[in-house]
């Protein structure tokens, strides 16, 4: 495993370099205030004052990505441990300084903003960035009640961090004993391990001991949970929006009758989800499944070990379809200093890509460690890799930055093609039975899951809207009765209520309607790999474009011009008949017991 780390001299040549740079982007927010005393009424002052704010923060993203990363090669090390901190600091202050910027600019009006662009070619660049900004108008207050509202949003995030600290920090998590005497803590990380272990029984007793703790809390963390939803939904009505959600979906322009149109198809599409349980019920020999089965993989591990560069080698094989430039790219990047792959100590967990480093190049964490999952985080981190490649390549600074309502589509678009290349053999039964489930597991996760979550979050904050309160008691039946519906209680799946409380559990909660996102992404990009795939003549330049246009329009609309409608029932239908398709291939293979398929879990 000698392979060497990501190459943050690309960012910085040294530390020196860095403090230097940092010296000089302390420095820009003073920038920001000399020009809050200058009229923007005037195109020079205007394209003067965008110039400053997009290069300041221009600026910012090199710094925060090589603090960040280098902190994250090693979290034991202070001295990094410190400098990320003061570059978080100074992002605080710099966005402080401008923080009157996008209010000025509303108050300009669309007319006198038409009329700026027109007298001005200069300030095409930032076109988007100045409708944008009169459009928010309409829900801006006034400005001594903006200043209020802006001094009071770190007690915002009061109740998620209340969450975050309770839950990780001071928890109670018991101790339970496998059968071969070992004591394990079930927090969080041992149960995520845990609920897929081989022994049902320890799956059961892992189960009912980490969502005991959550019960025990419920009360806590319902009060939490009330007063983000309850502060969310105060300001949504402040600012003259007739609900959470409308003010949640506004900042990028989403039509509601996309989160609708989500839940109504997602829920059309539950006798398929049901029937992956049936099939996951048959694999495992477990009638009737309980929640404490729905993790532990129900296709034998016969795939072996993956190498890094055997890895590289099936991203490049299996991205082939998105046609030659999308490859050179991605070919540079994997062999151009992008990527830190391997765990150590200290250094960070998980998978991420970073884009904001706009003159350099996207940098990707992983923690590979040769299974098919880590070539499947793999090829997710690369899609948002090359996404961000692309976009900064053909966009300027203003409208590279694309939002998280397209980010997810380039990820699961290339898990999706990785298992279809997969798929393609040459495997053996079991392999394929392998492949087969870990991508039915995945859409469950990405979709229905999200879908369910979605589901739930809505009526929370309709509740809250209608003036209920929150408890431990209403939240925990309220996803129960979500819970038995989606996973299809009675039928496939037995709910038992104690793990109702499982709400509680959900960090995504505290975000905001964020969600849906991922089940509307991974919808999209499967529209697009089926059209890719099939050769249907300009899907890959529809889509190439997209991924080239970054935040250059509003991103539904995007999504529209690039052939896929996120509020028409076409998208969900598509994905439905792909799952349909796995289902069936999965169902064939484990039809016939005699060939040593069907897998019993003790």
């Amino acid at each position: 495993m000698a392979e060497a780390s990501w190459d943050l001299t690309h960012l910085f040549p040294n530390d020196e370099a860095f403090w230097q740079a940092f010296s000089e982007a302390s420095a820009r927010a003073d920038l920001g205030a000399q020009w809050e005393k200058t009229s923007l009424d005037e195109s020079p002052n205007l394209l003067g004052a965008l110039r400053d704010f997009f290069q300041t923060f221009r600026e910012f993203g090199r710094l925060s990505v090589y603090a960040f990363a280098s902190s994250d090669e090693d979290t034991r090390h202070s001295e990094r441990w410190a400098r990320r901190l003061q570059v978080q600091d100074l992002g605080g202050k710099l966005a402080a300084a401008w923080s009157w910027l996008s209010p000025r600019l509303a108050q300009l009006g669309e007319q006198r903003v038409e009329a700026l662009l027109a007298q001005e070619p200069e300030l095409a660049e930032f076109a988007f960035y100045l409708r944008d900004a009169v459009r928010h108008g309409a829900h801006l207050l006034p400005e001594g009640e903006e200043r209020v509202l802006a001094e009071l949003s770190p007690v915002g995030r009061s109740p998620y961090n209340l969450y975050q600290v309770l839950t990780h920090a001071e928890f109670p998590f018991p101790e339970i004993e496998l059968a071969d005497g070992q004591k394990v803590r079930v927090d969080q990380t041992a149960y995520t391990r845990l609920r897929e272990h081989r022994d049902r029984s320890v799956r059961e007793k892992a189960a009912r001991s980490f969502f005991a703790t959550y019960q025990q809390f419920a009360r806590t963390l319902a009060c939490a949970l009330d007063a983000h939803v309850r502060h969310q939904a105060t300001e949504a009505r402040l600012r003259r929006f007739a609900s959470s959600l409308e003010a949640a979906l506004f900042p990028n322009a989403i039509p509601e009758a996309v989160y609708h149109r989500l839940l109504r198809e997602a829920e059309n599409l539950l006798p398929l989800l049901h029937r992956l349980f049936a099939l996951r019920r048959k694999a495992l020999g477990i009638s009737p499944l309980a929640f404490f089965d729905l993790y532990v993989p129900w296709g034998e591990d016969s795939f072996g070990e993956v190498t890094l560069e055997r890895a590289r080698e099936l991203l490049v094989e299996s991205l082939s379809p998105l046609g030659e430039e999308y490859s050179q790219v991605l070919q540079e990047g994997l062999g151009g200093g992008w990527m830190d792959p391997y765990p150590r100590p200290g250094k960070r967990s998980g998978a991420y890509c970073t884009g904001e480093a706009y003159d350099v190049h996207p940098y990707v964490l992983l923690n590979f460690h040769g299974s098919l999952d880590s070539v499947a985080t793999m090829a997710h981190e690369w899609g948002h890799a090359v996404h961000s490649a692309l976009a900064n390549r053909y966009q300027p600074y203003p409208t590279a930055e694309y939002p998280i309502f397209l980010a997810e589509i380039a990820s699961t678009l290339n898990e999706t093609l990785l298992f279809h290349h997969l798929l393609r053999g040459p495997l053996d039964k079991g392999q394929e039975l392998f492949v087969l489930s870990y991508l039915l597991e995945h859409i469950r996760g990405t979709f229905f899951r999200q879908a369910n979550f979605a589901d739930f979050e809505l009526a929370v904050y309709r509740k809250v809207e209608r003036g209920e309160a929150l408890t431990g008691e209403n939240l925990t039946a309220l996803y129960g009765e979500k819970q038995r519906r989606w996973l299809g209680h009675g039928k496939e799946v037995m709910v038992d209520g104690e793990f109702a409380v499982e709400w509680a559990y959900i960090p995504h909660f505290y975000y905001g309607f964020y969600v849906y996102q991922y089940a509307t992404s991974i919808a999209a990009s499967t529209f697009f790999a089926r059209q890719i795939l099939a050769g249907e003549p300009g899907a890959r330049e529809r889509y190439l474009n997209l991924l080239k246009a970054g935040g250059s329009a509003y991103p539904y609309e995007l999504l529209r011009q690039a052939g896929v409608d996120l509020a028409s029932p076409e998208p969900y239908q598509e994905l439905g008949v792909f799952f349909a398709s796995l289902l069936e291939r999965a169902e064939k293979l484990l039809q016939d017991e005699n060939k040593g398929l069907a897998l019993t879990v003790s």
